[in-house]
């Protein structure tokens, strides 16, 4: 398969209309999806299935995760924690040992991995590999909500939650752009909330699939921004900077500048 142009470019040629919302910072919370030990580390399930059966794409996944993706997180939580801003963090894996509260397609797939793989691949509640990076570990005051299935929507309180805490506006980031973190937003719009992927601050497998998922949400459903576009958003004066996200207009390049 022939990697994907930009797909800001793909955008741009876009010829409907595209969301637009206003981002109100008050009504904002920062939500990071699924950046574990078991997804967002090479030590752990994820990592050890593709250093197994894929090498060169686990080598990409974990340097955008180490390089952008980890830095850009760091900045966005030091900005909302600066500005008291909400932080949600999501975690995705069973409360039981045996997996048996998973929706019914990740029971399958993990323990036909784990049955193939010869080691384990998720983990539950409270254990080591479950847990958040350090490097961006939730403060006590924070919000962790765990899911077990893709959308935080679905298979979590998390509806209930934001619409208690007033937020409107989701700023989305974390692993993988084209599945946990694509489809909460999704249904994040569905339900009523605006959206913001950060396009710089997750990671999927291939950049192919990344770009596809960034370019699907902003056609149809919010809108996609850099870390210093997200930013320059929320902090004040920084409305002219990043107009972008009021037009629909292609903002600025993958940097986070």
């Amino acid at each position: 398969m022939l990697p994907m142009s930009g797909w800001r470019e793909k955008l741009a040629a876009w010829r409907l209309a595209v969301p637009d919302f206003t981002v109100v910072p008050a009504e904002c919370a920062l939500v990071i999806v699924d950046m574990q030990y078991m997804d967002a580390h090479p030590d752990y399930g994820l990592g050890k299935v593709f250093a197994t059966v894929d090498p060169a794409r686990a080598r990409y996944y974990f340097t955008r995760l180490r390089e952008t993706v980890v830095p850009n997180i760091q900045r966005l939580l030091e900005v909302f924690r600066a500005d008291h801003l909400r932080v949600v963090y999501l975690t995705l894996g069973p409360v039981l040992a045996d997996g048996s509260d998973l929706s019914p397609t990740f029971r399958r797939r993990y323990r036909l991995e784990e049955q193939t793989l010869g080691f384990r691949v998720t983990y539950p509640l409270g254990t080591p590999g479950h847990r958040i990076l350090d490097e961006i570990a939730p403060r006590p005051e924070e919000l962790v909500i765990n899911k077990t299935a893709n959308s935080a929507f679905n298979a979590s309180d998390i509806d209930r939650v934001l619409r208690n805490l007033e937020v409107r506006t989701l700023i989305a980031a974390g692993v993988g752009t084209d599945v946990c973190v694509e489809t909460t937003a999704r249904d994040a719009v569905d339900r009523g909330f605006n959206c913001i992927i950060v396009e710089d601050a997750c990671a999927t497998l291939d950049e192919c699939s990344h770009d596809a998922a960034l370019l699907a949400f902003a056609k149809w459903f919010g809108k996609v921004a850099t870390t210093g576009e997200v930013i320059a958003r929320l902090r004040p004066g920084g409305a002219a900077a990043a107009g972008r996200l009021e037009d629909g207009a292609p903002g600025a390049g993958r940097d986070g500048s």
